[in-house]
């Protein structure tokens, strides 16, 4: 089967490794559309049995910058109950998928940019990437489970680093940390990606697919709560004020910081 054409990414497949990427100019930011295409390129490659491996990147100088705070409505919840609904949906696959997972972080990750990747197997990472997540700052709350994977895969004091404090790390601090597998050289970064992903599509189909859910089994209900908790969280946060006003003043702080780059 080969790769579709969906809107907002970009797909292909060879040698068992599916690739999606994100191909939203200039920076990768998140809406509801590209949550939908998101969610159809996974079910294409999960669906797809020539498809052993998926890698998920980023087109352009970004891995993702997260939620387009653009996008947000003028009136109403901050984020309405479809858009959370899609997140829902995204994160039940990726916790669901028997397939080997790989999160291709090709530069700054940023909100959901950084969330996300940690219910992936593995995460490889440029060394001048940069993972923030600005939860607090915008009045809402943990999301993709980072909550509980944070927390798994650092530790609680690390987890709050970057959730409540949202401090900014390096690759470095999260390959320590254990949230990145590793770090490759930036020049040559896809292709020793791909290198890894065709090595494991090699190995049997269903040897992967045993073994991977060896590894989720005590994590999958755990995951899928969290999954529930947290879209709970976001649909009561996102009906208050302080989500509207944190954004606005989030927004503004950030133009700031782009005008005096400029200068």
């Amino acid at each position: 089967m080969s790769a579709p054409k969906i809107d907002l990414m970009k797909t292909s497949v060879q040698n068992g490794v599916a690739v999606i990427s994100y191909d939203i100019p200039p920076a990768n930011t998140l809406s509801k559309a590209s949550n939908k295409a998101l969610i159809e390129s996974f079910k294409w490659a999960l669906s797809d049995s020539a498809v052993k491996v998926i890698v998920l990147t980023g087109e352009g100088k970004f891995f993702s910058t997260g939620l387009n705070l653009s996008d947000v409505p003028a009136q109403g919840p901050v984020l309405p109950d479809d858009h959370i609904e899609l997140l829902r949906e995204m994160h039940q696959i990726w916790i669901n998928a028997e397939k080997v997972t790989i999160a291709a972080v090709n530069g700054p990750a940023v909100g959901y940019g950084t969330s996300s990747i940690a219910l992936f197997d593995l995460v490889y990472s440029v060394p001048d990437s940069f993972f923030f997540t600005p939860f607090v700052k915008v009045g809402l709350c943990a999301e993709a489970c980072a909550s509980v994977t944070f927390r798994n895969s650092m530790g609680r004091q690390k987890a709050s680093a970057l959730i409540l404090g949202g401090e900014r790390f390096t690759p470095q601090e999260l390959e320590n940390a254990g949230l990145i597998t590793k770090i490759l050289p930036k020049e040559g970064f896809m292709d020793e990606v791909l290198k890894i992903a065709k090595r494991i599509a090699e190995q049997p189909a269903g040897a992967l697919r045993d073994n991977k859910n060896l590894l989720m089994a005590p994590l999958r209900q755990e995951l899928l709560d969290a999954n529930e908790r947290e879209c709970e969280m976001l649909r009561q946060r996102g009906k208050t004020d302080e989500p509207r006003k944190a954004i606005e003043q989030f927004a503004k702080e950030q133009a700031a910081k782009k005008k005096k780059a400029k200068l």
